[in-house]
This record gives structure tokens, C-alpha cells and sequence, in this order.
């Protein structure tokens, strides 16, 4: 099952996310299964898939939220256009949290109506087989499942249709230092029946190039006001994702006394079956 998160401001649930045990090789993986092997020939290479079928897969495990409906008119869509914020831009560090801690992101910035949302890592390097993470989001409703196909914003899908998520593109490589790759998120342009944003990485062919979170011993996620560069807060992961190779790094949420007032939980939580397995889960069909 997966629930949302408690209300901002309770002690950190090591439950929140928990892997649904009708999934084969989920609740109990295989330890050996994901070992690291050799890397493969450098010019070993396989086409990236492109955007999802539109017919979503039967019904996944998803939690619900017990809150009253959000309003019903359609706020005006939000455009983005620009460039990316420069990497690592941001005036100050924000809250500092750990695993499982919320921040209610409206009390600590009030005048909060844009984010950027920053996501970094570091890998251990393999000369023939460079890594390729990939940051993506999810746009949630009530049930704990995509709307629509077009809810799954990634490097495909850069836009989602109501225009309040932008993800500025794929970094194929993660150099350098600060955010590899940035996602704005226009938080008065949401959908007002989008009550979570689901913020994962996952690692592009991982069985073929032999990779899993353990090789990838640093990385981040933080949270900016677009519009004063202000930092709001960051979570910084240590050695979460083992053998896995898709990770929840974070989420942000509508609050459930008040959907007009968001908050981010920071979750670090990963999973075995890549992309596929988070597309499952959340109801995109990814085949």
C-alpha cells in the first residue's frame, strides 16, 4: 500500500512508503538480484522509450487522503519558457531536513506562489558505462494515482497540460557540481484535483549498463522560491538506494485542512524495477 503523508507537522512515519505485497519480488526482493555485475561494452545501446501510451494500466495500490474536496474551478494555466535557474542558484541553505521530516512550505515562505525544484547527485564512475539519471514527477490526485497519462512529467513530457510543471530538460551526464536537473512548478496553476507531487530519479537502462542506487553514494533534492531565489529547504540523501534503481526522493502536497497551503515531505526511498515499477504504481502505462 502507499499512503500520503501524515499532517505537516507529525513525527516522520518510516511506513509512509511501503511496497504493496501483491508485487512479485517487491516486499521481499531478492538480495542477489540486483547485484553489481560487470560493466557491458561501451557500445552497448538501447533507445530511450518515448511518451507512454495513452490508456493508463488497471487500477495500482494507492493511498487516499482524507480531506475535503479542493475547490472545483480550474485556475489559469501557468507558461514556462525560460531557461533553467543556474546551477546550484539559490540565496541561503533553507531548513536542512532528514528522512521522513515535513516542512510546511507556506508558513516557512508566505508570499510562496513558484518553486524551483533542484535535484543533484554523484556516481561512481565506470569508464564504459556512464551513468544517465533521470529526474520525474508525478501529478497525483485523491486516489493516489495519475489522472491522466499526461500526468507524468519527464524528459519526454516536459510540460504538464495545466502548464504548472516545466522540467528544464535531461543532464545525460550529471557533471558538475550543484542541480543536474531543475523542475519549476507554478503552484497557483496546479489542477485543484492534483493534490501531490511525486518527485522520484530512476537510472536509465540499468540492467544493461549494470547500475543501481548504491553507486550513486550522493544526492539531493531542494526547494527554491522561483521568484526571490530564496532556498526553503534541502534533503540530502546518504546511501539510501542499495541495489535498487528507482528512488522517491521527495514530495510535495497539498495541505489537508487547507489545499491553498502546500507542504514537502522528504521520503528517500527507493526500489527495485526502475522507471517501469514507479509508472506502475502510480497508473502510467509505460509498456
Amino acid at each position: 500500500m502507499y499512503n500520503p503523508p501524515p499532517p505537516s507537522g507529525s513525527q516522520g512515519n518510516n511506513n509512509y512508503y511501503r511496497q504493496p505485497s501483491s508485487t512479485p519480488g517487491v516486499s521481499n526482493p531478492n538480495p542477489q538480484a540486483n547485484q553489481f555485475l560487470p560493466p557491458p561494452p561501451s557500445n552497448t545501446q538501447a533507445p530511450r522509450p518515448g511518451f507512454p501510451p495513452s490508456a493508463p494500466p488497471p487500477s495500482a495500490p494507492a493511498g487516499q487522503y482524507s480531506m475535503p474536496p479542493p475547490p472545483q474551478q480550474q485556475q489559469q494555466a501557468g507558461q514556462y519558457g525560460m531557461p533553467p535557474p543556474p546551477s546550484g542558484s539559490g540565496i541561503g541553505t533553507g531548513v536542512s531536513l532528514v528522512k521522513d521530516q515535513q516542512i510546511s512550505l507556506s508558513k516557512e515562505d508566505p508570499y510562496l506562489r513558484k518553486l524551483t525544484v533542484g535535484l543533484g547527485w554523484d556516481v561512481n564512475t565506470t569508464p564504459s558505462a556512464p551513468f544517465d539519471l533521470d529526474a520525474v514527477v508525478f501529478m497525483l490526485g485523491a486516489n493516489g494515482m495519475v489522472r491522466q497519462p499526461a500526468d507524468f512529467i519527464f524528459y519526454n513530457n516536459k510540460q504538464s497540460r495545466d502548464g504548472s510543471i516545466f522540467h528544464h530538460g535531461d543532464n545525460l551526464t550529471g557533471a558538475g557540481d550543484g542541480d543536474d536537473e531543475v523542475v519549476s512548478v507554478n503552484l497557483q496553476a496546479v489542477s485543484p484535483d492534483v493534490t501531490r507531487l511525486v518527485f522520484a530519479v530512476t537510472i536509465h537502462q540499468p540492467e544493461l549498463r549494470r547500475q543501481n542506487f548504491g553507486m550513486v553514494p550522493r544526492a539531493f533534492i531542494r526547494i527554491a522560491n522561483q521568484e526571490t531565489t530564496r532556498n526553503i529547504c534541502r534533503y540530502d540523501l546518504t546511501n539510501e538506494g542499495g541495489t535498487n534503481t528507482a528512488m522517491i526522493v521527495g514530495e510535495v502536497y497539498r495541505d489537508p485542512q487547507n489545499p491553498q497551503n502546500w507542504s514537502f515531505i522528504a521520503v528517500g526511498k527507493s526500489f527495485p524495477g526502475g522507471l517501469q515499477f514507479l509508472c506502475q504504481i502510480f497508473g502510467v502505462n509505460a509498456s
